[in-house]
């Protein structure tokens, strides 16, 4: 009886936990923040010259940062979607204990990384209307995405320990990225060269 008893509980799958809410609202806040963060920031470039204006020939223009922001938002979602497909990460990886870390670790505009080719803005720069909406179509496929899963963010990751990162983590990067090329264009516009109009 005892074995049977063993060999029904190993056939019933492990059902795997959705968002808490407190994680849920949580990313919902940190996105609408960073969403709000971006717009006003270009909200007073009235121009093409602004738009497009490169401080020098290394440096992205705010049309640029705009274009790179946007594009990495689906770059981010397709992350998650695969990191879900992994199978579960150990207990320890699955804690909130490494969100503020990786939060902080994005926004740090001192620590510089290379953008990956698929999200380098050369040829991608839109009209600021157009990029806006852009962005807020993008952006409200995130949300809506975190606003109705019952996905198991915390359970599922990538990377390789101890350098793993769970798809719940990815959003917030999601969202920290947003604000870390944000400061990059209001280094642009407060640069001595930013055309006045």
């Amino acid at each position: 009886m005892r074995k049977t008893a063993i060999l029904f509980a190993a056939a019933i799958p492990l059902v795997a936990a959705p968002l808490t809410q407190q994680d849920r609202d949580k990313l919902i806040q940190d996105l609408d923040h960073s969403r709000q963060v971006f717009l006003d920031a270009i909200a007073d470039v009235k121009t093409e010259a602004q738009w497009n204006y490169k401080p020098a020939p290394d440096r992205w223009s705010v049309g640029e940062c705009a274009a790179h922001i946007i594009a990495a938002e689906d770059y981010f979602r397709q992350g998650v979607s695969e990191a879900l497909k992994s199978p579960p990460l150990a207990a320890q990886q699955q804690s909130s204990a490494g969100d503020a870390v990786i939060s902080n670790m994005v926004r740090n505009r001192s620590m510089k990384f290379k953008a990956p080719t698929v999200l380098e803005p050369t040829g991608k720069v839109q009209p600021k209307a157009q990029s806006i909406a852009a962005f807020e179509a993008t952006r409200a496929k995130t949300l809506e995405y975190v606003r109705t899963t019952q996905d198991a963010l915390r359970e599922h990751g990538s990377g390789d320990p101890p350098n793993v990162t769970s798809a719940y983590q990815m959003v917030l990067m999601l969202s920290g990225h947003t604000e870390r090329h944000t400061a990059q264009l209001l280094e642009v516009k407060a640069s001595p060269g930013y055309p006045k109009n």
